[in-house]
């Protein structure tokens, strides 16, 4: 293995817990959207809770890895369940397609007032140490730049990174290895001196396209454990407990 002078995380599911963050945010605002339906409130409850599936995530905080937020290339499928949703209670495809894209974009759900109050224990150490052995750090993230830099401020990690790439950006995103090959290219180093930090297949296959030289998953997104174990060289629990791996951190 080349000696590792980089890494590149991924953002949501990896630096905090992706069903305590965004299940009841994407709750609130999906009742908020069904408000003015004319489903029974049990008939709006299975909605959200369908919805959220589809999604990937439910207002417990509870994951499921075949959701569209873990599996971006899945666009097909995602779309025919969204259309069954609609059949099943009666909604408009428009409407239900206005909600999708404002989840995906994240936009309009408040996100500065919702994290402001909340934690995020392990990511200010973990970036703290690895910017002191003197890692380049980079976000690449399939979320929007305005989130990330409201996120990563909240984090008080902002100091440390040094290249982002979002879905505002013209690089293909992920698994699409491009944003690995605009690193390099940026910091002066091969593919195989990156190491790779995430918590969806997605994100391990970004990492083996790119020809990355280490892949490490955490369990704090999709939760996909048999999926991450197949693809990973390595799997934690939590974003804190990479500081014991021995490539990253001997």
């Amino acid at each position: 293995m080349a000696s590792l002078k980089g890494i590149i995380f991924d953002k949501d599911g990896t630096l905090f817990n992706y069903g305590e963050v965004w299940g009841p945010v994407f709750s609130q605002a999906i009742a908020k959207g069904l408000s003015g339906s004319s489903l029974t409130e049990a008939r709006k409850e299975a909605c959200i809770d369908d919805f959220l599936k589809i999604l990937g995530v439910d207002g417990k905080g509870n994951t499921y890895p075949d959701g569209i937020i873990f599996r971006h290339n899945r666009k097909i499928t995602a779309t025919l369940r969204l259309l069954l949703l609609c059949l099943r209670y009666h909604l408009s495809p428009f409407m239900v397609g206005r909600s999708m894209f404002a989840f995906m974009r994240k936009s309009d759900l408040g996100l500065e007032k919702r994290i402001e109050n909340m934690e995020f224990p392990g990511v200010k150490e973990v970036f703290e140490e690895a910017y002191k052995r003197g890692y380049i750090l980079g976000i690449v993230t399939n979320d929007t730049m305005g989130s990330t830099r409201i996120f990563l401020d909240k984090m008080g990690i902002s100091q440390y990174i040094s290249f982002i790439r979002t879905k505002d950006n013209s690089t293909h995103q992920k698994p699409n290895p491009a944003a690995i090959r605009e690193f390099c290219d940026e910091k002066g180093l091969e593919s195989m001196e990156v190491a790779i930090v995430g918590d969806t297949v997605v994100d391990m296959e970004f990492a083996h396209l790119g020809k990355a030289g280490y892949a490490v998953a955490v369990l704090t997104g999709s939760g996909d454990v048999e999926g991450l174990e197949k693809h990973a060289d390595a799997v934690y629990p939590t974003l804190l407990d990479v500081l014991s791996d021995p490539i990253l951190f001997p």
